[in-house]
């Protein structure tokens, strides 16, 4: 497991991600546990988490867990990114898990799962990275 300290710096240091309130809660080679508040400026006009958030969440909890296993600490570059909305983000929070599934050569591939206060699924992520030549 590569030194995470220059990445996490760069990552509570962005503006974007202290803004939309994500915290780190825990992190291991493979997996990443991180949360976001559901706040007046993350809702959308329904008082909910906009899905714009949730997007942004599954790539940086995605990316987190592969610079977390990549033997090289590499973020990689988002190539692809879906995500599949099953259930509002209610208030107070939401809690992402992301798992590598596979770091090759130049690619990795994690699953994100999003879930409410309640424990129910809010949403599913899956994305791609490039990660370098």
């Amino acid at each position: 497991m590569a030194d995470l300290e220059p990445f996490l710096g760069r990552h509570r240091a962005n503006p974007l991600y202290r803004y939309a309130g994500f915290r780190l809660v825990s992190w291991s080679a493979g997996e990443v546990v991180m949360e976001c508040p559901v706040a007046e400026g993350t809702q959308n006009v329904n008082g909910t988490l906009h899905g714009g958030i949730v997007a942004l969440l599954v790539d940086e909890a995605g990316t987190v867990a592969l610079a977390a296993q990549d033997r090289d600490g590499r973020p990689g570059v988002t190539t692809d990114l879906n995500v599949s909305f099953f259930a509002p983000g209610r208030p107070p929070s939401v809690r992402a898990v992301a798992r590598v599934l596979k770091i090759g050569r130049t690619l990795g591939f994690v699953e994100v799962e999003v879930f409410g206060a309640d424990g129910k699924r809010v949403a599913q992520g899956r994305m791609t990275k490039h990660l370098g030549p």
